[in-house]
């Protein structure tokens, strides 16, 4: 696959039911996918399937997990912590 997404971050939503299989395509395609929901071990479970699948596809995106319950506070700091992903890649 191609690795046309390299160096770019993207936001998937755990919860949404084609989320996860989304995440690994994007991953595989070379993007950073920070797994977004409220909780923190099913996103955890989705990151550790995305590692997986970029092993044993070679694909060089990687997951980020954040954990938000949608309050505004929350988003907040997703927006924080998006900007200082962009800061650093």
């Amino acid at each position: 696959m191609s690795e046309e997404l390299a160096g770019k971050v993207v936001v998937v939503p755990v919860q949404w039911s084609a989320g996860k299989a989304l995440a690994e395509r994007l991953s595989a395609q070379g993007a950073t996918v920070v797994l977004v929901g409220p909780d923190a071990d099913e996103a955890g479970r989705a990151a550790a399937a995305i590692e997986t699948v970029g092993l044993e596809g070679g694909g060089s995106g990687r997951p980020a997990v954040f954990v938000a319950d949608g309050s505004p506070a929350s988003l907040d700091d997703l927006a924080g912590f998006l900007a200082e992903m962009f800061r650093s890649s």
